[in-house]
């Protein structure tokens, strides 16, 4: 799912040509996709040799452009249209409520609603009745807004499965079956997609299915360790551990231990453990530490900046809009000179807590 880079020795104040990007802490990407491993280091000293950008007049980074170097960071935006300006979107979701949303703002969203309503008039859908014809029309809205999005976003699009199939392991297989083959009449190539699909064990087991069929999958609604260990031995693509419902959970239930290792909240100590923080911490060491190398952890609901930064080094985090536009707006030191000495610039770096080497 994430655009393959390789990592050059961190050089500030240079430009680099298109397969090369220089992020604002100074960090060298080279696209590997596009470069072989052995002409690294030669591009990497194209990047040297293109035109030098004095200290003083380099900005310093913002805390986004930190987290970045560790991090793919994806707006939590329900729809394309919403996402910030300026922020190229590495993923896409479509689901029924993205397709709700846009039938709601039909002048704003004009190319997707005609994608909806190209749906109820599919001609294989033509000869079925009730709720095969509701499925058949679902399915095909699902991919005709997938496809317009799979065009516009870096990575890959989440197409749900009908999720009233959570329970049912033929039923999951059967409609993601038929949501490939939609992708396939509409020439939409297997890496730009997933295929979204509910945490329960019946979703997991389908998803080991299709996963062996070359069908990558998406599991979401994961709230336990022990639905993202079933999901990682299962080999699934993505797997999605939602920070924010967890705290919803919390908030409700105050008298919840959140931390069973800790000290007993029921005792009168109030915790500042984060239990879907924690949670997600403990799902990517293990999935780094005992996976086959396929599944990458997607942290969703990330509502604040601290728990951004404590997931620092997480394969992709989704992050709300307002969230992202505090982390955008907030300058660091990290990347500043101020000219007046022959110094390097000014490290006040991210922290990364999280890595593949150091999973436990």
């Amino acid at each position: 799912m994430s655009a393959a880079w390789a990592q050059a020795p961190t050089i500030t104040g240079f430009r680099c040509p298109a397969d090369c990007h220089v992020s604002r802490t100074g960090l060298i990407r080279v696209k590997s996709n596009s470069l072989p491993g052995r002409t690294l280091r030669r591009h990497a000293g194209v990047c040297l040799a293109s035109a030098y950008k004095a200290p003083s007049s380099a900005p310093s980074a913002t805390e986004l452009d930190l987290l970045e170097d560790f991090t793919n960071v994806v707006p939590d935006t329900a729809l394309m249209a919403s996402g910030e300006e300026g922020v190229p979107m590495k993923a896409g979701t479509s689901s029924c409520g993205v397709l709700r949303g846009i039938l709601n703002n039909p002048a704003d969203l004009l190319q997707y609603k005609t994608a909806v309503e190209r749906a109820l008039v599919y001609d294989k859908c033509a000869n079925l009745f009730g709720a095969e014809k509701a499925a058949c029309q679902l399915d095909k809205a699902l991919v005709n807004v997938a496809s317009l999005f799979a065009s516009q976003v870096e990575g890959r699009v989440s197409t749900e499965v009908d999720a009233r199939t959570a329970f049912d392991t033929e039923a999951i297989l059967a409609r993601g079956r038929q949501l490939v083959l939609e992708f396939e009449d509409a020439e939409v190539p297997p890496e730009k997609y997933l295929l979204r699909i509910p945490a329960t064990w019946q979703g997991i087991q389908a998803a080991k299915v299709l996963e062996a069929e070359g069908v990558a999958t998406h599991l979401i609604l994961i709230y336990s360790f022990v639905q993202a260990a079933a999901a990682a031995q299962a080999g699934v693509s993505v797997i999605s551990p939602n920070i924010g419902r967890i705290g919803d959970f919390y908030a409700r239930n105050p008298g919840a231990i959140r931390n069973p290792r800790g000290p007993r909240e029921d005792a009168g100590v109030v915790s500042k453990e984060n239990p879907g923080v924690g949670l997600v911490q403990r799902i990517y060491n293990y999935v780094h530490k005992h996976g086959r190398g396929k599944t990458v952890v997607m942290a969703s609901g990330v509502r604040t900046s601290a728990e951004a930064f404590e997931l620092a080094g997480i394969d992709y985090m989704t992050v709300s809009p307002r969230v992202l536009k505090e982390l955008r707006a907030s300058a660091t030191m990290s990347g500043y000179n101020d000219g007046l000495s022959g110094a390097a610039s000014a490290d006040e770096g991210l922290r990364r807590g999280l890595s593949p080497p150091k999973a436990q």
